[in-house]
């Protein structure tokens, strides 16, 4: 049996032994966008021994790091970090200890990284672009490992107070300034700094030769793959490429120099351009082509003479996104993804492109003009085309295809008859292509997909018809068509259209008249009967005075309805009826002067 202090030992070991499996259980990661919308709500919510993992994303805040909480961007190249206030420091570890923070990329900072009485810290795999100030700055307190790290274009790349700011496999690449420190505590450029890449950096120039920092440095041009597009990749050639120290999470060689080397190194190529997509053929009819053309990823382990990476290019009908799960290229041979080795084209044939019918439309309004309808109707979705059907005993009498539109006007009808409208919607289907990259490791890791770019090919399909509305013509111009607008007994009467009195009876028959069916109808046999009306008008002189004496009471009538206020209206009325006083009794002297010759 065991005596006491045995049991006593054997109860220890298991109490710390539980002890560890429960801080390793409580270890959490932290999503950010997930789980928390920001980098620093995710870092607060943390406690230590909990990671912030950060999707690739551009993000708009100051960090203040916790102890014990690592923060790692997603990718790169993809994952950026800019100040919200820009006076101060993009990351901010203030008396903290036990931090890695990597794989991004801080653009628009005055200072990037602030590190004050803070140790055991850890900055990898991070790019630095543009900072106005300091891109890092370590205080006489701090203690802190660079490793993997890019700093481009900064006004002053590294400042530090202490030698215990170590610098390995870094690239220092247009500063101005880029390794420095205050005069006390003075810390030699050159110290701890280790296989670190140097080229076209300002301070380090001697007669206009680019020279380097510390031991085994490498001078020349890292060859990146993309600055515009913050992709520090290698190409084929870079003189950074196996130079530092360690080994390459990536390929399991000799560690590179820069972002993408190490044992932090995210793994995952950049992903390429949208592809470029056509018909191939031409066709439309069976068997139906699409050409898929992309430029290359240029990193060295995809771009490669020796050792060449490859290509993979998914589709997929009438879906956006992945998963892109397309089965029908090549007649069903070439389910999706297609591997293209190194080549960065593809033509897919005897693709069987297939849409289901679109939703029906819903007419909206259908509104009747001279000879003519304007008709209009709800978008549907997936849409490309709309077929107008019309007709009196049938809707389907007549239709016309009309575009990706939803009003049209239909033309030629027949005026004072009822047409019945109806409109359909037609689908094509459509591809959705996007490439990926896969580099030459054994791993094979794979980019995120590019990109998508659709083509649409193949037969359209058509929905059913939509709900019917009628509308009828209105014959609202007269015949012949006359100088006055239609007012043309009233030209007659009055002597030229554009006489007062005329306009108010055309303003009358605009704004009443027309805007419901009984004046439709009036305005119409006026137009029937008027024009040998006027014409008799015109040849017996002597009756204009009769006439303009039947028209004035209109006029009055028209001018009370059209009178803007009561006020208004009675007055106009009053003057009005004065004024038909006045000239009735001239106009029937002058008839009967005129009579009795």
């Amino acid at each position: 049996m065991l005596n006491r202090t045995s049991r006593r030992c054997i109860g220890s070991i298991f109490i710390f032994l539980a002890s560890m499996l429960t801080q390793i259980a409580a270890a959490a990661v932290l999503d950010v966008p997930g789980t928390h919308a920001t980098i620093q709500a995710a870092i607060d919510a943390a406690v230590n021994g909990d990671s912030v993992v950060v999707a690739a994303g551009n993000y708009v805040e100051n960090l203040n790091l916790k102890s014990g909480v690592d923060v790692r961007g997603a990718e790169t190249a993809r994952t950026f970090i800019e100040p919200e206030a820009s006076a101060t420091p993009v990351i901010l570890a203030n008396g903290i200890d036990d931090v890695q923070l990597g794989n991004f990329t801080i653009i628009n900072a005055q200072i990037g990284f602030d590190s004050i009485n803070s140790t055991n810290l850890q900055l990898v795999n991070t790019v630095f672009v543009g900072a106005g100030q300091i891109a890092l700055q370590v205080d006489v307190d701090s203690q802190i490992h660079v490793l993997n790290t890019v700093f481009r274009n900064n006004s002053v790349a590294i400042r530090r107070a202490t030698a215990q700011a170590q610098i390995t496999n870094s690239g220092f690449v247009g500063n101005t300034v880029t390794i420095t420190s205050p005069v006390v505590p003075f810390v030699a450029s050159s110290v701890n700094v280790n296989n670190c890449g140097f080229f076209d950096n300002e301070d380090l120039k001697v007669a206009g030769i680019d020279t380097g920092l510390g031991v085994a440095a490498v001078i020349g041009n890292p060859g990146f793959v993309a600055t515009p597009n913050y992709d520090y990749h290698l190409q084929q050639g870079s003189p950074f490429i196996n130079r530092g120290l360690g080994e390459d999470v990536i390929d399991n060689t000799a560690a590179d120099i820069g972002a993408y080397g190490g044992q932090y190194a995210d793994v995952k190529p950049f992903p390429v351009a949208a592809p470029l997509v056509a018909n191939a053929s031409g066709a439309t009819s069976p068997p139906y082509s699409a050409s898929v053309e992309w430029s290359a990823n240029q990193a060295y382990l995809v771009t490669n003479t020796v050792w060449p990476g490859s290509y993979l290019v998914y589709y997929r009908q009438n879906q956006s996104g992945p998963p892109y799960d397309g089965t029908d290229a090549g007649n069903g041979t070439q389910p999706s993804p297609i591997s293209r080795g190194a080549i960065t084209r593809l033509t897919l044939d005897n693709l069987q492109p297939s849409v289901a019918p679109p939703a029906a439309p819903q007419m909206l309004s259908a509104e009747p003009r001279m000879s003519s309808a304007i008709i209009s109707w709800g978008a549907v979705a997936e849409a490309v085309d709309y077929r107008v059907y019309f007709g009196t005993a049938a809707v389907t009498e007549n239709q016309v295809d009309v575009g990706n539109v939803t009003t049209f006007t239909v033309s030629d009808l027949e005026n004072a008859t009822e047409y019945r409208f109806a409109v359909s919607a037609f689908a094509q289907p459509v591809y959705h292509f996007s490439i990926t990259a896969r580099d030459s490791t054994p791993s094979t890791h794979e980019s995120e997909f590019s990109p998508e770019s659709t083509l649409a090919i193949g037969p359209l399909t058509e929905s059913a018809l939509s709900n019917e509305l009628t509308a009828t013509p209105d014959d609202t111009t007269p015949y012949p068509d006359l100088p006055d607008s239609g007012c043309f007994v009233a030209t007659a009467a009055f002597g030229v259209d554009w006489s007062a009195e005329v306009q108010v009876l055309r303003d009358f028959r605009d704004r009443f008249l027309l805007s419901n069916g009984p004046g439709r109808a009036f305005v119409r046999w006026y137009y029937r009967n008027g024009p040998s009306a006027a014409a008799l008008i015109v040849e017996f002189d002597a009756v204009r005075p009769v006439v303009r004496a039947f028209l004035w009471p209109l006029v009055v009538i028209a001018l009370f309805a059209l009178a803007a206020s009561p006020a208004a209206s009675f007055v106009m009325l009053f003057l009005c009826l004065a004024l038909v006083v006045v000239r009735r009794t001239a106009w029937t002297r002058q008839f009967f002067m005129r009579l009795t010759g």
